[in-house]
């Protein structure tokens, strides 16, 4: 039993060892990655789950290329609002691919597990 009085970060490792084995054997993935009995031909390695990224417009990078020094005010301004549009796609871009590689980072671990046990 844990008592609640007691700060966490004051546990030895071995004691968070022996508390996240509790917690994690409680699921029922979990259960499977820490237990003691041997990984049969009936344990199969999921197969990967690959993801491309949204089909959303890419960014305008020749935007890069002009020259703002030689604009007019109008022209800046139209400009300016350009690139935030574009910056919001690449933003856009960056965090659905940061997501994309989580995910296969994820499949990594599970199947580095699962090795594991053989």
């Amino acid at each position: 039993p844990i008592n609640p009085d007691i700060d966490p970060a004051l546990y030895t490792p071995s004691k968070r060892m022996r508390l996240m084995n509790a917690a994690i054997s409680r699921t029922a993935s979990g259960s499977f990655l820490i237990s003691k009995d041997p990984v049969t031909y009936a344990h199969q390695i999921a197969r990967p789950v690959l993801e491309a990224p949204p089909k959303i417009p890419a960014p305008n990078w020749s935007l890069l290329d002009a020259k703002p020094s030689t604009m007019s005010r109008m022209e800046l301004e139209e400009y300016t609002e350009e690139l935030t549009d574009s910056l919001s796609s690449a933003k856009t871009h960056v965090q659905s691919r940061d997501l994309i590689i989580e995910g296969a980072h994820a499949q990594l671990i599970m199947q580095g597990l699962l090795g594991a046990k053989q």
